[in-house]
């Protein structure tokens, strides 16, 4: 896994990654298909109006790699859009003084060598934790208002063009301090394809959105329970009609019930357990046959902004502290 550190204008922070990535991996962009090259353009468009410092910071990133900014843009937009594969298991939970947060990032075994966690913080944004993937875009993390936003993968209908999972973390991160904030801007944005997104903010506040280019869902906790997770379906009764299923492979079933099972049995939840529960082998997916499985873990302290991850597998003693975000919030307070 990759631990990138970036800030400062966002034309700066993507120049600085691609021209490494350039200079010393060598990196290009893959060649993508036409239908993809087509979506990925039209979606551009859409993430021009949506989110246009994340654009500067694509041109930047291509001007590192010296490559086109719409072929960097096309390749971003269009992934996961058509095969998405990824299969994720996340929850949050409330206790009276603190809330935590754990996700396992479930995505063929393949993929590891592409994994990254960064610490990003562009100028007059708010800084934060991601990991992802791919570079620029963000599947999870935590920022310095003590926010947390994780997505999951839905196999909705066929995706339509505009702005992709990746983007819609991103934004949430560094722009919104609660739940209720970044459920709004989930809500107002043309997404592109069918996903959960689990949010938590440090007062306790917890939901999901149920989040289509058809119909968005805001799901809350029922009312005897303290915690809230997501697999890879729908279970709102509305949104189920966007959900095409099939992901029973993965064990979307078995996951989401085995969530359930563990939280309610915790009257109180550290991030002791949290490790625990994601290290079970009923929710931590290892699937050989496939090449499939978790291939990271992180569990989170909202209110103290403790994030501890594991890079690989989870296990109870593989977790390893990052404290990359105290170190930035430190050195601004000088």
């Amino acid at each position: 896994m990759y631990h990138p550190r970036l800030y400062g204008d966002f034309y700066d922070m993507g120049h600085k990654y691609g021209k490494l990535l350039h200079d010393k991996a060598n990196f290009s962009l893959p060649v993508i298909s036409k239908r993809k090259m087509e979506f990925g353009l039209s979606s551009y468009e859409v993430l021009k109006g949506y989110y246009p410092e994340v654009v500067e910071e694509i041109t930047g990133f291509a001007d590192g790699i010296k490559a086109a900014p719409e072929q960097l843009a096309a390749f971003l937009l269009s992934l996961g859009m058509f095969n998405t594969t990824g299969q994720c298991s996340v929850f949050a939970y409330r206790n009276n003084d603190n809330v935590i947060v754990g996700r396992n990032y479930d995505m063929l075994f393949a993929f590891k060598k592409f994994t990254e966690s960064s610490l990003i913080a562009p100028k007059n944004k708010f800084a934060y934790i991601g990991q992802s993937d791919v570079f620029i875009g963000r599947s999870d993390g935590v920022n310095e208002k003590g926010l947390s936003i994780a997505m999951s993968f839905v196999n909705g209908r066929e995706p339509e063009p505009g702005i992709s999972f990746h983007f819609v973390v991103r934004k949430v991160l560094e722009n919104c301090q609660t739940t209720n904030e970044a459920i709004q801007l989930i809500q107002s944005t043309k997404v592109s394809s069918a996903n959960n997104f689990l949010i938590a903010d440090r007062t306790g506040d917890i939901a999901v959105v149920e989040s289509t280019p058809q119909k968005s869902v805001v799901r809350r906790p029922e009312e005897t329970q303290n915690f809230i997770y997501i697999t890879n379906q729908f279970i709102t009764d509305g949104m189920k009609v966007f959900d095409r299923g099939g992901v029973e492979w993965s064990k979307s079933g078995e996951r989401y019930s085995s969530l359930k099972s563990s939280l309610s049995a915790v009257d109180q939840m550290s991030l002791q357990k949290a490790k625990e529960i994601l290290s079970d082998k009923c929710i931590c997916l290892d699937l050989k046959k496939e090449k499939f499985g978790t291939i990271w873990s992180v569990v989170a302290s909202l209110k103290e902004l403790k994030i501890e991850r594991a890079e690989t597998k989870p296990k109870i003693t593989n977790y390893k502290p990052d404290t990359r975000l105290d170190w930035w919030l430190r050195k601004q307070r000088k």
